[in-house]
């Protein structure tokens, strides 16, 4: 019984996930939750505490979810450098129509909540903080492993990442642009190899 419940409640979050990142916060009602997870709206107040609580773990699921994908990609790849470009192709051309939105759900929170709802900016300003600090020991590790220059710390490799990962993210939700894609991951990785 302890085991479907678990099973249910992650289940819960993995779908309220997708409408909040969708929608955003503010924008994501408790008819739509309601719908979307298929909890009366008393249920989700019980097991979660409020929207809120179950906003919380939703973006904590993302953070986590987001970590095991670039888990799989550096898994069957040959260097870090190789399963991060596997990630970020995955991401900007494989699975971007699957996504709920093309902006990281992470930064989306950050700039939803920049001037209330503090308890949650703090919180999306942590699991920013907690994935950067994730993607600097990866980039310690390509550097150990001598595919980038020893010079560049770890963290300014693991801000021009995220920094320009965003940024294709956003550009490539626009239209007609399809055709840039591929030269532009190219562009980002021969640039962070280049620091």
């Amino acid at each position: 019984m302890v085991n479907k419940v678990k099973f249910e409640r992650e289940n819960v979050v993995r779908m309220a996930s997708q409408l909040f990142w969708e929608k955003g916060f503010h924008a994501t009602s408790t008819r739509d939750l309601q719908d979307a997870v298929n909890m009366r709206p008393g249920s989700i107040y019980s097991a979660f505490g409020s929207k809120e609580g179950l906003y919380s773990e939703s973006l904590k699921d993302y953070t986590i979810q987001i970590k095991n994908q670039i888990e799989g990609f550096l898994l069957s790849s040959d260097t870090i450098l190789d399963g991060l470009r596997a990630f970020v192709e995955n991401v900007v051309i494989n699975t971007k129509g699957a996504s709920p939105s093309a902006i990281c759900m992470l930064v989306k929170a950050n700039n939803e909540f920049a001037t209330k709802d503090n308890n949650l900016y703090e919180l999306s300003l942590a699991l920013a903080a907690e994935f950067e600090c994730y993607l600097t020991a990866l980039f310690e590790q390509a550097i150990v492993n001598k595919e980038l220059n020893q010079e560049v710390a770890a963290i300014e490799y693991a801000r021009f990442f995220q920094i320009h990962f965003t940024g294709l993210r956003g550009y490539f939700n626009r239209p007609g642009v399809a055709q840039a894609t591929q030269p532009m991951i190219n562009q980002m990785f021969v640039l962070i190899k280049s620091l």
